[in-house]
């Protein structure tokens, strides 16, 4: 008999993904700088109920199919066009939180990321220092909203695992996955994925 496998906390559900609808996302004027917390979402859902509440009723009413928060986003799968229209032209004025600005914005919109394995040579350091060192050291990379998820100490240097922008992904290539990080070159590769030049 097999071990059963612990559930995945955070994961979302196939049904709630597959979920039929135009899906947008509620985020922070600065995403990904600023990410939604679980505490934020709730905070946007209410402001969002509120709006709903003082509709009259007998005029156009919003059909929110879901909501649910995924990478530091407040997902909103709208019924339809009106209602994607709708939120959108509340979501600005949206006061979800002292100080909140928020904007409404298509999934195709938002910056991708790639996951990566990395391996930094030298002594160790904090994985930050690398990622504030390679753009002075390779023009093109912007290292700002890497994220950096685990973290390896060796002998002879550090593996980290990072989220990366897919925008860099171009600027890795026509660097051979190799990008300069101090006392030598790193050496990145995707993870999941094959691809020629990755060590």
């Amino acid at each position: 008999m097999q071990a059963k496998r612990p559930k995945q906390v955070g994961q979302l559900s196939y049904a709630r993904v597959a979920r039929e609808g135009i899906r947008v996302t509620v985020v922070c004027d600065n995403y990904p700088k600023s990410q939604t917390s679980k505490e934020n979402f709730t905070d946007i859902q209410r402001a969002i109920g509120l709006h709903v509440d003082e509709l009259p009723e007998e005029r156009f009413t919003p059909r929110l199919v879901d909501s649910y928060l995924a990478k530091g986003m407040a997902i909103m799968v709208c019924h339809d066009e009106l209602t994607k229209d709708w939120l959108a032209a509340r979501v600005p004025t949206l006061v979800a939180w002292e100080g909140s600005r928020l904007m409404l914005v298509g999934l195709d919109a938002l910056p991708t990321y790639k996951r990566v394995g990395v391996w930094f040579p030298g002594p160790a350091e904090d994985a930050k220092r690398y990622l504030l060192r390679l753009p002075r050291l390779n023009n093109g990379l912007d290292t700002k909203h890497w994220r950096i998820y685990e973290r390896r100490e060796e002998y002879n240097g550090v593996r980290p695992v990072i989220s990366i922008d897919a925008a860099f992904v171009g600027v890795l290539e026509r660097l051979r996955w190799r990008p300069f990080s101090g006392v030598g070159q790193a050496a990145f590769s995707l993870l999941g994925a094959k691809s020629e030049g990755k060590k």
